[in-house]
């Protein structure tokens, strides 16, 4: 049987044995032509192909960066034959063909990376939002629990003032000292939470007013406040199984011959200007009615030295207090580690401390009194007193430097209830400043203006070697 010759059709020119002939010979010449030829065919073909207008190109894959990626030197150069084919796993890994248009290339897909600008961005923005949040959340919730504690402060004092005493006033009896005048109505302090030995002494200041004519509470020319402490014998320092208590704070029994007026509230800024210029304040938390801080103890000299002058007293009518005296004033007629007892958690109805404070120091007179009717012994801000630091009796350490330096007493905002106790002692150098640190004075009262009161004369008394000064040459005038 003979086989017909296969014509090609003339419609497809593609069939026929010379088409599979010149086939196989173009597949041959492709394999001849060089590499370069082959990588410049296949980069021109791709997009003349994708830009006719016959051509649709699958728009769901995404076209891998690399397909348009400038080829880097290392690609100029000449491959071996084997890296020219095509692996047809990787083409069936990176190449995904379209029904009506070319094979399309696809890249594995990559970690996002941020830019170290994005990030600066990024962290600018949060901080903003956590001012933003402060300003408009914290700030009025702090504000809130301020005056919630400012209207629960005012309650106690409120409570505290029904209990209040009216004192008689002395009026014609009064024997006022120059520069003073009786204070009325004003009123004996109360007792409610106080610690056993205060109604005692509260009752000998009344006693004291009674027979000697001098006023409980008297005010000087600049609107200054003093209560009158009465003279008598008192514990200093501290047992030694009082919490916090330190090793300088030896208990001892000190006499005091002679009665003094004590500044009722520690000096405000306002009485600062009166005395020291307008202009002239130091303090960092401003507010008249706020005690006068960053002062030395050499400021608070000159203020004493200054009041005295502008009244036209000697000097040393004002000044500091002792150490000594500063803790008998404090404790009024207690032996316990606070004016109300030994438990520290009561403090906060007395006094300004780390607990209970905002980090600064507060309006003075805003805590319960003492049984003398003192405000702000325990805390808001340390106070200068007159003398430099000594060891008490029965004390053996050896002198040191700090020996040479003022004390100063009462603790302050900042710290914890422990150096707030009526015995803790501190010192620290003359010329030290700090917005903790401020002071009140007491008015002396000449050893004459009582003659008929007598001072009682314990059998186990010292000798009070912080007495007031008794000339003018005692007195620190300048530094």
């Amino acid at each position: 049987m003979t086989t017909s010759p296969v014509q090609p059709d003339p419609k497809n020119p593609g069939t026929g044995p010379d088409s599979k002939l010149n086939k196989s010979q173009s597949v041959a010449d492709n394999d001849k032509a060089s590499p370069q030829a082959s990588a410049a065919a296949k980069k021109t073909e791709q997009p003349a192909t994708a830009g006719s207008d016959n051509t649709s190109v699958d728009k769901s894959t995404p076209k891998s960066p690399v397909a348009n990626a400038t080829p880097s030197p290392a690609s100029n150069a000449t491959p071996s034959p084997a890296s020219t084919t095509p692996s047809p796993s990787a083409d069936a890994t990176h190449r995904r063909t379209s029904a009506d248009g070319p094979v399309v290339a696809t890249a594995p897909p990559t970690r996002p990376r941020f830019s170290r600008r994005r990030i600066f961005i990024w962290l600018i923005e949060l901080v903003v939002l956590l001012a933003v949040a402060e300003h408009f959340l914290l700030k009025p919730h702090l504000a809130r629990k301020r005056a919630a504690e400012a209207r629960a402060a005012a309650q106690t004092t409120a409570q505290a003032q029904e209990f209040k005493e009216v004192i008689r006033p002395l009026a014609e009896r009064a024997r006022v000292l120059p520069g003073l005048s009786e204070v009325f109505p004003a009123y004996l302090a109360p007792l409610t939470g106080l610690a056993d030995g205060s109604k005692n002494m509260r009752d000998t200041q009344l006693s004291v007013s009674e027979q000697t004519g001098l006023p409980i509470e008297v005010v000087n020319s600049i609107g200054m406040l003093f209560r009158l402490v009465p003279a008598g014998t008192g514990l200093i320092g501290s047992p030694a199984d009082e919490a916090g208590r330190g090793d300088i704070e030896m208990q001892h029994v000190m006499v005091f011959p002679h009665h003094f007026y004590m500044g009722k509230y520690e000096v405000t800024q306002a009485q600062w200007r009166q005395v020291m210029g307008e202009k002239n304040n130091p303090s960092h938390y401003f507010g008249d009615s706020r005690p006068v801080e960053e002062v030395s103890w050499y400021d608070a000299l000159r203020f004493a030295n200054a009041l005295s002058e502008r009244e036209g007293l000697p000097l040393g009518s004002y000044r500091l207090p002792t150490e000594t005296e500063w803790e008998y004033a404090c404790r009024a007629g207690t032996t316990t580690a606070f004016c109300f007892g030994d438990d520290p958690k009561q403090l906060a109805l007395w006094a300004d401390y780390a607990d209970n404070n905002y980090q600064s120091t507060r309006s003075v007179g805003q805590r319960r009194p003492n049984a003398l009717g003192l405000y702000d012994m325990h805390g808001n801000v340390w106070e200068w007193c007159l003398d430099k630091y000594a060891n008490y009796p029965g004390d053996a350490t050896p002198e040191a430097e700090y020996h040479q330096w003022p004390t100063i007493r009462g603790g302050n905002w900042h710290v914890a209830a422990s150096e707030c106790r009526s015995a803790n002692r501190c010192r620290l150098p003359g010329a030290s400043v700090g917005n903790m640190l401020g002071f009140r004075i007491i008015r002396t009262i000449a050893a004459g203006a009582a003659s008929n009161q007598k001072s009682p004369t314990p059998k186990q008394a010292t000798e009070d070697k912080s007495s007031p000064p008794s000339s003018k040459d005692d007195i620190p005038v300048t530094p």
